[in-house]
């Protein structure tokens, strides 16, 4: 007769020998998820807007007394201004900037409540107005939930919205232009780690749209219809016939993302044969470590080194 033998196992062992399947598989599923395109280790932050200025002090005036932004000075090296849960970052110019009209960085936006009072009482404080206030979506039978829009210019003729669909007083997004809005959906969902809010562009009062959510700043894109169709949002003046300039030099200079380690972020754009503009550099007059990028139809792009909501590093 042949007796068997019972083998009795550890459980801990057991328990080892589990642990270590479970993160050989974990490793193998990131190393499968790296060598996709547009790999991030987590999405971008939402950082700051950079605005070219003739008058930085005026400019900081402006935003503190229209818009509510807080007056700061960023990491004690240069003054600047803090809204919510991001920065405006200003750099001195001697002349007066472009207008940003012609180019991808269509304008930069606020929320509002009452459109009516809140545009009549700029406009007697003597704001300079792009667009008179204007109903979105009309509602005669429910006049209160009309959403309106009105365009402010800014100290270097900056466009402005406000927007008072989302009824707060938050600054609310930053308006780019597509020449094609499925490849811009891509760039910033494969390079940044951004999801758009829809999966495929949709149809919006004659123009293309999709939106990204980064942190508490929608990131808005409109492109032309194909075939195109007749809409007020698109004119020549802010699309020209010749093509969307680059953002570089124009009163809104660039837009800022964010992260805690930047190295990576160079080198797989690097890798994907992005543009650099410029490499990982610490600028002295600011203090902060960063790159640039060129993004789509010549959108500045700067990468932060930072945490997502900074702290400590400025007084007011």
């Amino acid at each position: 007769m042949r007796l068997t033998k019972k083998i009795n196992f550890n459980p801990n062992v057991l328990l080892l020998i589990a642990v270590l399947c479970l993160l050989s598989f974990i490793h193998h599923e990131q190393l499968r998820a790296k060598n996709k395109p547009g790999f991030q280790q987590a999405a971008a932050h939402f950082h700051h807007v950079h605005l070219n200025s003739a008058h930085p002090e005026r400019t900081i005036a402006f935003y503190e007394h229209y818009f509510g932004a807080n007056r700061i000075n960023y990491r004690n090296k240069s003054k600047a201004l803090f809204t919510e849960k991001s920065f405006i970052l200003i750099d001195s110019v001697k002349n007066a900037p472009l207008s940003n009209l012609g180019s991808s960085l269509w304008h930069i936006g606020w929320s509002g409540v009452d459109g009516a009072s809140e545009f009549q009482w700029r406009v007697q404080d003597g704001i300079a107005v792009q667009t008179p206030l204007t109903p979105l979506i009309a509602n005669s039978s429910l006049p209160h939930d009309t959403s309106y829009y009105m365009y402010f210019r800014g100290p270097d003729r900056e466009l402005i919205e406000v927007y008072t669909g989302n009824r707060n007083h938050r600054f609310e997004h930053v308006h780019l232009l597509s020449s094609n809005i499925e490849t811009t959906t891509a760039w910033f969902k494969n390079n940044l780690g951004l999801t758009p809010l829809f999966s495929k562009a949709i149809p919006f009062y004659g123009v293309q749209m999709n939106i990204f959510k980064v942190d508490n700043v929608n990131l808005i894109l409109f492109a032309r219809q194909n075939p195109p169709v007749e809409t007020a949002f698109l004119t020549d003046e802010i699309w020209p016939k010749a093509g969307l300039r680059v953002t570089d030099g124009t009163a809104i200079d660039h837009i800022a993302f964010s992260y805690e380690t930047i190295e990576p972020v160079m080198e797989q754009m690097k890798s994907s044969g992005l543009p650099i503009v410029r490499n990982i550099t610490t600028d002295p007059a600011l203090g902060l470590t960063s790159f640039f990028v060129r993004g789509p139809d010549g959108l500045l792009v700067e990468i932060v080194k930072e945490k997502p909501v900074p702290e400590g590093i400025w007084e007011k």
